[in-house]
């Protein structure tokens, strides 16, 4: 599975290749302090679509990371 930034186009960026969805949140947290060190999150919410894809909302209205299955 891959870790992928979405942006607010709706383009996807490569993040990590994922072994597990439970290590996405923290590669996600990880990757956000790389993109933009002086963006905070307050909070963490993550869901599975009807595709089996599973989002990370990291506070962002319009940016997520997704969790893309092979």
């Amino acid at each position: 599975m891959k870790l992928y930034f979405q942006r607010s186009n709706g383009e996807l960026d490569f993040v990590k290749e994922l072994t597990s969805t439970d290590e996405a949140v923290s590669a996600a947290l990880e990757d956000l302090k790389i993109r933009n060190s002086q963006y905070k999150t307050y909070y963490q919410r993550t869901w599975t679509d009807h595709n089996g894809w599973y989002w990370i909302d990291v506070g962002s209205w319009s940016e997520f990371y997704v969790v893309i299955p092979d």
